[in-house]
């Protein structure tokens, strides 16, 4: 499988209203997948720096460990909606695209806290509203063992 990009979303909108957002917002489509699972939702559309398609796949964010342990928690523990996002054909255009995304969801949202990931471990910006965006130097992840990194930066 090829590595994706990832944005976490601190929002208390469901999937399905994120999805809609992000519809709209990129003018997507819906991918068909077959399944009846509301909480994942695919949606495609045209790259911004390439001649390519971007696949989107919203969901709920899966990942958080319940009642963490000090050396299990993670940046984004409190960020309940993932976007994941791929391209397919390199992952520099990739990172641009999800990039570009990110850039454009805080301009459009500028209430919603969001991350940017690489894969699910590298942690690469995040923006806070009212204090705008960090870049994390790399390699930062979103472990417990770079918390001291990213604590400042993820909301409690």
């Amino acid at each position: 499988m090829k590595a994706r990009e990832y944005l976490f979303l601190r929002t208390s909108e469901s999937v399905q209203a994120v999805a809609e957002w992000i519809q709209q917002e990129f003018a997507l489509e819906p991918i068909p997948n077959g399944s009846d699972d509301e909480d994942e939702i695919g949606l495609r559309g045209p790259a911004r720096t390439a001649d390519a398609t971007v696949g989107y796949e919203v969901m709920y964010n899966i990942y958080p460990v319940h009642e963490p342990e000090p050396d299990e928690i993670q940046a984004i523990d409190t960020y309940p909606v993932e976007i994941d996002i791929w391209l397919g054909k390199d992952e520099g255009t990739q990172g641009q695209e999800a990039r570009l995304v990110f850039e454009h969801l805080i301009k459009a949202r500028p209430d919603v806290p969001i991350l940017l990931c690489h894969e699910l471990s590298d942690l690469i910006a995040a923006y806070v509203p009212g204090r705008g965006v960090h870049e994390f130097p790399d390699p930062v992840t979103i472990y417990a063992g770079h918390a001291d990194a990213w604590r400042d930066w993820v909301p409690a």
